[in-house]
């Protein structure tokens, strides 16, 4: 059984497609997906040598390698253009996200969607799906243990930026709302009170620039928290009366 994080990821990815597990760990997910009937196949990636040959086994075990090609590489380098419809990055970080997906441009451009759940960064993640002219089709927020976790399913389509508040929030995130979301907004409060904290404490380096932004993210921040910010998009460029929802149809 996956977990609540995986579960959630599971969701986003679309029927019938070939994916492209990044950093698969024990091939839990394509594992789920194929004994689900979801996918069609699966490309399983990670760079380590110990998970790399712990999926092997795995996908063995489960009389799965017809379907389940299992690899060792870094990222979607192990990919070539075209062999996965959708690629899943889950339990990174957001930078490190950003930089697979940089490196691969070629196989990045031939994907059709992205399903994202980066540990931090999100906002960074979020400007970069943007950056590359893709946008954030759908998100949504898991729990385990005491830790919410923020998922993006993103697809190619040059849409307006968001701005900073919603690149932080997340643009469906933030139109849902949720039952996570208070979580969510707490959670985001304690993490940008913690980074003022810090700046506060080094006055002499401090970037009053970026000791402004982050005083009004928090203060936008706590209005959300208090259920005093105006409905609307912030921005990000989607038109919601025609969403269905994740996935690629």
């Amino acid at each position: 059984m996956l977990t609540s994080r995986l579960l959630t990821a599971a969701g986003f990815v679309p029927e019938n497609v070939v994916l492209a597990d990044i950093g698969t760990d024990h091939a839990n997910l394509p594992i789920y997906l194929l004994k689900t009937g979801r996918i069609k196949n699966a490309i399983a990636v990670d760079v380590h040598e110990g998970p790399y040959q712990t999926a092997k086994r795995a996908v063995r075990e489960q009389g799965m390698e017809t379907w389940i090609d299992v690899r060792l590489g870094d990222g979607l380098s192990a990919l070539r253009p075209g062999e996965a419809d959708v690629a899943v990055f889950a339990g990174m970080g957001g930078l490190l996200i950003n930089s697979l997906l940089e490196k691969s441009p070629q196989v990045t451009a031939a994907l059709h969607g992205l399903v994202l759940q980066p540990q931090l960064a999100c906002e960074k993640v979020r400007r970069y799906i943007y950056d590359i002219g893709w946008h954030i089709e759908d998100e949504a927020l898991a729990k385990e243990q005491h830790h919410i976790y923020q998922l993006i399913y993103a697809v190619p389509g040059q849409r307006d930026m968001p701005d900073e508040l919603v690149l932080t929030v997340g643009p469906i995130l933030l139109a849902k709302k949720q039952a996570l979301f208070k979580y969510h907004i707490a959670e985001l409060l304690r993490r940008n009170k913690k980074m003022l904290a810090g700046y506060n404490l080094a006055r002499v380096q401090r970037n009053d620039e970026q000791h402004r932004k982050l005083s009004a993210l928090i203060k936008s921040l706590e209005m959300m928290s208090d259920d005093k910010m105006p409905d609307g998009n912030g921005g990000n460029g989607t038109d919601r009366t025609t969403r269905s929802g994740g996935g690629m149809g």
